[in-house]
């Protein structure tokens, strides 16, 4: 829930002194959430990894309160619990945002690093569990729209076993979907490694897309390519369950290539969540990289 306070930082505290000189209070209806999911898989399971997104489109206007040697301010409640992991960005193309999380007591738990790249970050594991404050901060003069999203995880959310089964990783990295993967490969928040299916050639994070995107087989056998196509696309097909819609294409040519698909859309989502497992055949091509054929994994959620 936004609220106004007229709180403000001396040093590394918020001197309690203006509490009482509190100008306004201005309740918007936009709440946190901390969501239960659930995941279907075939055998409809409890999801075992949570990890909350929100986004919120705001506004700095001349009405916010601003003070000195802090700036002009939106506030935001926020629950969290100890160990959670916390990962906020906020973006502006009118003005240079800070972000700073302030508990209970008014001490910053942990605020951006100053850029003039139109962005501020801050991730920070929770110490104790408590009611905070995620203050969106401009200067005196600042005015204009940002875009602040908040992406929370549990810390058994966190991990999975490189031994994990097959569901289970891909159980993980749809749940960090949800928030495009902010968590993973993150050192300020986790050592977890990327996560890695047996087939696993390459894998990385599409910071741009927000993606998971794995090469599963890079070589010259096409008949083996298929066998893993199909292999991997059978297993994720079982994993998944009535809230997943299936679809395929055979072969296509794309410029001087071949390639087919399988892909799962999840359906009576806002924002919907992908997996996909594309066969590249390579064998025409003149640019055909490391090999004639590519099976790859990409794991997304739209923006």
């Amino acid at each position: 829930m936004k609220v106004k306070t007229n709180y403000y930082f001396s040093g590394m505290n918020i001197d309690w002194r203006w509490y009482s000189n509190i100008v306004r209070i201005c309740l918007m209806s936009l709440i946190l959430l901390i969501i239960s999911g659930k995941s279907k898989f075939a055998q409809d399971q409890t999801l075992n990894f949570q990890i909350d997104f929100n986004e919120i489109n705001g506004e700095l206007t001349s009405k916010d309160l601003y003070k000195k040697d802090f700036g002009r301010y939106d506030g935001y409640n926020i629950d969290l619990y100890a160990g959670e992991a916390v990962n906020c960005i906020v973006y502006s193309n009118s003005f240079q945002p800070v972000l700073a999380l302030v508990n209970s007591k008014g001490e910053i738990v942990k605020q951006s690093d100053k850029n003039r790249n139109g962005y501020a970050n801050i991730a920070v594991i929770i110490p104790a569990t408590d009611k905070l404050v995620l203050y969106v901060i401009g200067e005196e003069a600042s005015r204009g729209k940002y875009t602040l999203q908040t992406s929370v995880a549990e810390p058994k959310s966190l991990y999975v076993s490189d031994g994990a089964e097959f569901c289970t990783k891909l159980d993980f990295l749809l749940a960090h979907s949800i928030a495009y993967f902010s968590f993973i490969d993150n050192p300020a928040l986790t050592n977890q490694p990327l996560v890695k299916f047996p087939e696993t050639v390459d894998v990385f994070i599409d910071e741009e897309d927000g993606a998971y995107k794995s090469v599963l087989y890079s070589d010259k056998d096409l008949s083996v390519a298929e066998i893993s196509f199909k292999k991997v696309s059978d297993k994720i097909k079982s994993c998944l369950g009535t809230d997943w819609k299936y679809s395929s294409a055979n072969w296509q040519r794309v410029e001087d290539h071949r390639e087919k698909y399988v892909s799962f859309e999840e359906t009576n989502k806002d924002k919907k969540r992908y997996v996909k497992v594309v066969l590249f055949d390579y064998t025409d091509s003149k640019q055909n990289g490391s090999g004639n054929s590519m099976v790859t994994l990409e794991i997304s959620r739209n923006h």
